[in-house]
This record gives C-alpha cells, structure tokens and sequence, in this order.
C-alpha cells in the first residue's frame, strides 16, 4: 500500500471531506460517543477554526482517505517548551494492520519535531492493547496515569 498523508490547519479545504467526516464519526463511536454527522463537521469546523493551535493528518491511499491524527500544539512547563498532545489516531476498519498507524504517528512526530515541539504526549484506554502495542512498537514511553477531567 502507498500511502501519502496531509496535514490540515485552520482550513475545511480537506481532500475526501466526507469520507474523513465518516472516519471521525467512527473513531467517536469507538471511543463511546455517539456524535451525529452534524456534529461531527461541526467539531472537525471548531478544530480548523483560525486561532486554533490543532493539526489534522489525513493518510491516503490514492485520494481515498484511510485514517487520520489529530493533535493540538500546547505549552507545558514540564516539557521545557510547546509539546504536540494527540487527541486522536484512528485507522478504518479494512486498513488496520497494514501500517497506517505507524505512518500517521510517524508524520506527526516529524511535523511536531519541525515545529519546534519538544515533547509528544497521548493517551490511550487501558484496555485498548492493540493501540498499546502500536504506541509500545513505536518507541513510546507506556505509564501508568490517573486521567483526570471535567466537562465543563
């Protein structure tokens, strides 16, 4: 599989628009909410707004859209600096396996590091071993942490 990838900021301008919105509203469901098409262009039209510090990275296969990483730029005191946080990495169904993950988190990381980021931090479901094991294969620190949040 040849895979190319893209990455989007503060545009909607995205190659197989409807086809990322699908794989968005797939990796909400996965992650336990149900977001109807409506909402999802609406949150993908939040996260490209223009004083937004996200990126989005489309992966394709020719110009079919295969998976996506969505990561934010922030600043940490730890981190010496700004750090890239990925949000979400998600594969659709038909091409897990395959290298898709690795690709996309490669190129984020190559992205943050152009950036000036210092630091690339995510979490994953305990129970997601698969997930594990691609952040694990890929050099990733696993620990063990208390997730901590509020909506607000």
């Amino acid at each position: 599989m040849e895979l190319e990838c893209t990455c989007y900021r503060h545009t909607l301008d995205i190659l197989d628009h409807e086809r990322v919105v699908e794989l968005i509203g797939e990796q909400m469901v996965f992650i336990g909410y149900e977001y109807d098409h409506k909402q999802v262009h609406y949150v993908l039209e939040n996260a490209m707004k223009a004083e937004s510090r996200s990126a989005l990275w489309v992966a394709y296969e020719g110009d079919s859209a295969v998976g996506f990483a969505f990561g934010n730029v922030c600043c940490g005191l730890e981190s010496g600096g700004d750090y890239l946080w990925l949000n979400e990495l998600y594969v659709g169904q038909r091409y897990r396996k395959q290298g898709v993950g690795s690709f996309l988190l490669e190129t984020a990381q190559k992205w943050a590091k152009k950036a000036g980021c210092t630091y690339f931090a995510l979490v994953t479901h305990p129970r997601n071993e698969r997930a594990q094991k691609l952040y694990e294969d890929e050099g990733f620190e696993l620990e063990g942490l208390v997730w901590v949040d509020k909506y607000l």
